[in-house]
């Protein structure tokens, strides 16, 4: 993508990116970061979206969210054992209600979520010995923008680098040329015959290498590269398209709502994207 942009604009960069310490080529990553960041945080994009669960224990009111997560997804709070509703966030006040004049739900439990980093779930009333073991679900946004080259078999991987193989991101602290069998672990390290990969559940959110990609349309990225490079250099001639591109890329991920006004003993009928009918069918 950097090297699209520098040809388009005219400018040369180095082969290696991410090591490269020449200024033209440390300014486009720098602006590839910023915006591919921009991307991930102007929608909530279906590709980030991503499932969690505690188990409530006895006496524990605070539990760490996943390692990638980087908000919630409004209104997916439940506790899967007993079918009801999580409700929350609460405010600071509900939090300061709960906590001072001891108001305790009969029936939906509460959620925060809280601390410094955002890395911890806050349960109310404090779990007890009639909600150990409850399961509780929810869906956030991972903080997963940015896609590690892909493991495939007798490839050389450097040490303390990345790969993705069937969804999973891992890491390898040794490096090595890579074995016969994938990964496909979900916790530990594992070695897949020629270099031992660890489980990697964190965030994955900035460019790490040159074989990194994005996980949005390169076209796009590439615009608001090259837009923020014009700007800062003065080029005239680059026409302001990435706003618009944006908007439609997110437009293209999400689907219609399909309305159902039959009566339970009725086909399924089917409607197009957009489109609400009543006693026909299309």
């Amino acid at each position: 993508m950097i090297r699209n942009v520098a040809n388009e604009a005219g400018y040369s960069v180095e082969s290696n990116i991410l090591t490269s310490t020449e200024t033209t080529t440390k300014q486009l990553l720098a602006i590839a970061q910023r915006i591919n960041r921009d991307i991930f945080e102007a929608y909530p994009w279906p590709k980030c979206f991503a499932a969690g669960s505690i188990t409530l224990v006895a006496g524990q009111a605070t539990y760490p969210l996943p390692a990638a997560f980087s908000q919630y997804q409004y209104d997916t709070f439940w506790n899967q054992s007993t079918r009801w509703r999580v409700l929350g966030p609460m405010s600071e006040q509900d939090f300061a209600e709960i906590r001072g004049y001891g108001v305790l739900p009969r029936v939906y439990q509460r959620f925060q979520i809280r601390g410094l980093t955002n890395q911890e779930l806050f349960i109310s009333p404090t779990p007890d010995a009639g909600t150990n073991g409850q399961i509780i679900i929810f869906e956030y946004i991972a903080d997963r923008s940015v896609v590690p080259k892909t493991w495939t078999t007798s490839t050389i991987f450097a040490a303390n680098t990345y790969c993705i193989y069937n969804g999973n991101y891992y890491q390898t602290t040794a490096g090595g040329t890579t074995g016969a069998t994938p990964p496909t672990h979900t916790t530990g390290s594992v070695s897949d015959g020629g270099v031992t990969w660890t489980y990697y559940d964190g965030a994955y959110s900035e460019f790490r290498a040159d074989t990194d990609t994005s996980i949005f349309q390169e076209k796009l990225v590439e615009q608001g590269i090259l837009e923020r490079f014009a700007q800062i250099h003065g080029l005239e001639g680059v026409r302001p398209q990435f706003d618009t591109q944006l908007h439609e890329e997110f437009g293209r991920t999400k689907g219609g709502k399909v309305l159902f006004a039959g009566g339970i003993t009725r086909p399924t009928q089917f409607g197009r994207n957009g489109t609400v009918t009543f006693g026909g069918w299309i």
